[in-house]
């Protein structure tokens, strides 16, 4: 009943609301950013690339080296990057087409983050806590960067699953 009731929330809240940068150029480029780094690719882009292709050990190695404090995490072109402004401002079929597209998306993000995951369980059976804590504290800083107030709501809800598997997976490896 409750997993209905927060899947149909979920629905609403991706039919209503859009996530992404705010519409000013400072926000889309941090001023601390050197000239350089506008022309890198979003944290994300590797690994999600590498996981599209198939490549799940170089995704999760990808992931594991992203950046999550840079900005943008997503392509340009991606639907996690549209503002709530811009999200609104779509046609209703456009809304749609969007919806559809950013769930394929947070699909995805689930899957590489659950890759991740099992490679700092791997990394800890193996007696190697030190990687396997990279690998949860990478997920968490992920995920961190998801909880931003410019994102939509689901993407802040998938961030917050995710410093909280990140947690839960640190505290299995103790001190």
């Amino acid at each position: 009943m409750k997993t209905t009731i927060i899947i149909g929330v979920l629905a609403i809240t991706v039919l209503m609301a859009g996530c992404g940068r705010k519409s000013s150029s400072s926000a889309a480029t941090p001023p601390t950013a050197p000239p350089d780094a506008v022309a890198a690719s979003p944290a994300a882009q590797s690994a999600l690339t590498a996981w599209q292709q198939g490549d799940k050990a170089a995704a999760v190695s990808s992931f594991l080296a992203a950046d999550w404090s840079s900005r943008p995490l997503f392509a340009a072109a991606s639907t996690l990057n549209l503002s709530e402004d811009q999200f609104k401002a779509l046609s209703e079929a456009e809304r749609q087409a969007k919806s559809t597209d950013m769930t394929s998306q947070i699909a995805s993000l689930k899957q590489l983050a659950q890759a991740v995951v099992q490679a700092g369980r791997d990394a800890a059976a193996k007696g190697d806590a030190a990687q396997a804590r990279k690998y949860f504290a990478s997920l968490k800083q992920f995920g961190t960067a998801l909880e931003s107030p410019n994102c939509m709501l689901l993407v802040q809800l998938v961030g917050k699953a995710f410093v909280k598997m990140a947690d839960a997976e640190s505290a299995k490896l103790g001190q």
